[in-house]
């Protein structure tokens, strides 16, 4: 759901189903006009339990019989049994006129387990904050005595995440070169499968149409191209410049921290998996988004084509949304989104989703889908910002994740207007619960750090038990006298409390040491680096009775020294080289042991085509489910020499990587 504004700009991106919303009074761009709703002309059918891959014999023609019109076969999704179908053209039965009707004749059909619409997510404009001076830093992380404040320099100083968890961000793809993201990215996938017409439909001067906006389909490359309209062409809600959405998302939830420019990400060291998901004008579809759900958590049936992930998530975070009037607004139990989600939960994923810009309706599709952890905005004084849905649902979590003055993120970006500027990294302020979906995906990734067995169910509760209470009159809805209170059922569970949920994953049952490591961070040299775990802590918390075993895990063989000490000194081979490194700490009081890891990515490597060569070293695991943390050691050249080195980073340093060098624009419209 690209859902948000920059300031000085207006977007706030969220998807209408087929006709477009104009979700506040006063938005910057004129509404849309639209016909009314069209039928849908691509169905998914999940045909039960037939052979993977393979569409049952005679299903076409049953499906062409029934509708009174050609069907033709698209593709089976990745989703076992499913199949993406497209009529050629209209029913021209007149039972069949409505996508109601279509629904419900398919389903009866023997063998047919669900049909469901693939339908288009796409976003609308919101006005822009009034106050173009508005403080350039991250004022939602700090402790300033706000409500919500996330308090995360003292987060940071229990965890500072783990190079071990991987989060997916299905989106627009990433600008690999932001130096924000580089040294954390994955290779990824394009799962955007029509190729975008060199023009779009020209409705009253809108693009109506959309797709890859890179020249073709699925491919191995999950760069973002730019998913600005063609020139003299305006998208649905208005836009005509890109957005660069999708590495916006992923800075929030992992950005490079510490490094003396632009922003700080939640998580110091989580991995980010980019997924394409949306095209031309930021429209996904719901049957790619399902085949990047399989591919991300390494479930499903395999595609010759595209392979299997060699990384698989443990976290999705999904910024999209849609109203869904076929499913009277809510989420069918046998809805193809609905049923990847589960299926990503039996994999042990956790899936965030925003819950809609719709200012103040009830949770969007698929935020309202079972077994989802709906993220929608406050602001830091525990108000939700006027522009979030709020509300509680069967089987979701609703929580709010505060921004700073009227629900602000900070998030990198580029200054390309429609393709990428070689040298425009930038920083912006932005609004919109796509980037609270971050907030709290990067949050569960800290969980994860301290605790890798955290099953989703588990997440649900520390993020659900421990999240702070709405403050007083913090709807977003108004009554006779103002805004009225927050009640579980009309807003949500609470406010993100990521302090709260660190300290309460710590005393579960059973509890493990903390193997705090030093940021991932970009190098430009050979060596010697330091890095210092020394804010590890046992099992109750202390600093007392604990030994360090450090392990290279990824990359060519480095040589090292300080392996048993608190201080790995990294003293050459980063040349051209991404290496990571294990860090097990054992509290010897306990016999428990936590492992986290730490990745350094030279700044020449290009992330998308590095493999460690065949001397290099294997891949890093950890299983945290008796508390016990174990690696797959690579070959490394160890010197003499004892550890040393490197101080502990203090919270000057913490305090210093939150400041936000923020460069302003003044145009409007960004999609």
């Amino acid at each position: 759901m690209k859902l948000y504004v920059k300031v000085s700009t207006s977007l706030m991106c969220i998807f209408g189903f087929a006709q477009l919303a104009n979700v506040h009074a006063n938005p910057l761009t004129a509404p849309v006009t639209t016909t009314a709703t069209p039928t849908p002309m691509r169905w998914v059918v999940n045909m039960g339990d037939q052979a993977q891959g393979t569409a049952p014999a005679g299903m076409l023609q049953t499906l062409q019989n029934t509708l009174g019109v050609s069907v033709r076969m698209v593709r089976p999704l990745l989703q076992p049994n499913s199949y993406l179908v497209e009529m050629q053209s209209l029913p021209v039965l007149g039972s069949l006129q409505t996508p109601q009707a279509i629904r419900a004749a398919l389903q009866a059909l023997p063998g047919v387990r669900f049909a469901s619409p693939d339908i288009q997510l796409q976003r609308t404009a919101v006005p822009a904050p009034n106050d173009g001076a508005y403080s350039v830093n991250q004022a939602s992380y700090m402790h300033t005595g706000a409500y919500a404040s996330l308090r995360m320099q003292d987060v940071w100083e229990q965890t500072r995440g783990s190079s071990n968890v991987v989060i997916a961000v299905l989106d627009s793809g990433v600008l690999f070169e932001n130096p924000e993201l580089k040294g954390r990215l994955l290779p990824g996938y394009d799962f955007v499968s029509n190729v975008t017409p060199p023009t779009g439909t020209r409705e009253n001067g809108t693009v109506f149409d959309s797709g890859s906006n890179d020249g073709n389909g699925r491919d191995p490359d999950p760069s973002d191209p730019g998913d600005a309209p063609p020139p003299g062409f305006n998208c649905p809600d208005g836009s005509t410049t890109s957005s660069w959405h999708g590495t916006t998302v992923a800075s929030v939830a992992a950005a490079q921290s510490n490094n003396g420019q632009f922003l700080a990400g939640m998580d110091w060291n989580a991995k980010v998996l980019p997924v394409r998901v949306s095209g031309r004008c930021g429209i996904a579809t719901s049957s790619d988004i399902v085949d990047a759900f399989y591919w991300a958590t390494g479930s499903g049936r395999v595609d010759p084509t595209i392979g299997v992930n060699p990384n698989p998530a443990n976290i999705i975070n999904l910024s999209f949304a849609t109203d869904t009037p076929l499913f009277g607004g809510g989420c069918a139990a046998n809805d193809m989104v609905a049923l990847a989600i589960a299926d990503a939960r039996a994999r042990n994923v956790s899936v965030v989703v925003s819950a809609g810009n719709n200012s103040g309706g009830a949770v969007q599709y698929p935020a309202n889908c079972a077994g989802t952890i709906a993220a929608g905005a406050a602001e830091q004084d525990g108000q939700l910002a006027n522009y979030t849905a709020r509300g509680a649902g069967t089987g979701f979590v609703t929580l709010h994740a505060p921004g700073n003055s009227s629900g602000l993120y900070v998030g990198a970006s580029n200054t390309g207007g429609s393709t990428p500027n070689a040298n425009g990294s930038t920083a912006f302020l932005f609004a919109g619960t796509s980037f609270s979906a971050p907030m709290v995906a990067g949050a569960i990734s800290l969980l994860k750090a301290i605790r890798p067995s955290l099953t989703p169910s588990q997440v649900d509760s520390l993020l659900s038990n421990n999240a702070l209470a709405y403050p007083a009159n913090a709807s977003n809805a108004s009554g006779l006298f103002g805004r009225l209170e927050c009640t579980p059922t009309s807003c949500g569970v609470g406010l993100l409390n990521v302090l709260g949920a660190v300290q309460a994953a710590r005393s579960l049952a059973n509890p493990l040491p903390v193997a705090n490591v030093q940021q991932s961070a970009v190098v430009a040299g050979n060596g010697p680096f330091v890095l210092d775990a020394a804010l590890s802590s046992n099992s109750a918390g202390g600093s007392s009775n604990l030994t360090f075993s450090w392990q290279q895990v990824f990359g060519n063989p480095v040589v090292l020294a300080g392996t048993s000490t608190s201080a790995l000194q990294v003293q050459s081979g980063l040349a051209g080289n991404i290496a990571e490194f294990a860090l097990t700490v054992t509290d010897t009081a306990t016999n428990r042991s936590n492992t986290s890891v730490v990745r350094l990515a030279n700044s020449a490597v290009n992330e998308r085509t590095f493999t460690p060569s065949s001397t290099g070293g294997g891949s890093g695991s950890s299983t945290g489910g008796s508390g016990t943390g174990t690696s797959t050691p690579a070959p490394v050249a160890a010197s003499s020499g004892g550890g040393g080195g490197g101080g502990a980073l203090g919270l000057t340093g913490l305090l210093g990587m939150l400041m936000l060098f923020g460069v302003w624009r003044q145009r409007p419209g960004v999609a």
